[in-house]
């Protein structure tokens, strides 16, 4: 693969980026359990609840690693609901089974720089909007905008 975005379309078509995200949740629920007693004066504390549910979600919205994959999961799962069937075809055969440009071209019934445009427009799209953080970006672009 060429770029990190080919490697990120790639985790994303064969189910690795969803095992991650899977994974990391995982880690964060069982792994991270153990919370350090912070009261050093002694005594008893003050203002001691106990709210499980409410801890885990607070350890996944901080976690950094965690929100970058959901928000590459979903940018990738706006644009592909958008593609149209061939374009979304080339993607699925192109990053999801590895086959070559040849053989997509024949699968499409078009020819292999145009499946390549496709698919360059695709990340163009996809790239606009994981090069900035999920704060910076206001605008929409549309896949077919020259």
């Amino acid at each position: 693969m060429a770029d990190k975005l080919d490697k990120l379309l790639s985790d994303y078509f064969t189910g690795v980026l969803d095992a991650n995200i899977k994974l990391r949740r995982a880690e964060l629920k069982y792994l991270s359990k153990h919370v350090p007693d912070e009261n050093i004066g002694g005594g008893r504390k003050q203002n001691d609840y106990s709210n499980p549910i409410e801890l885990s979600m607070i350890r996944e919205e901080d976690d950094d690693e965690l929100s970058a994959w959901i928000w590459q999961k979903e940018i990738i799962d706006m644009w592909y609901e958008l593609t149209v069937e061939p374009q979304r075809t080339i993607l699925s055969e192109r990053y999801g089974r590895k086959k070559s440009w040849l053989a997509i071209s024949m699968i499409v019934h078009a020819d292999e720089r145009t499946c390549r445009e496709w698919r360059d427009r695709f990340k163009q799209g996809v790239g606009v909007w994981l090069s900035d953080t999920p704060e910076m970006v206001r605008r929409f672009n549309s896949i077919n905008h020259p």
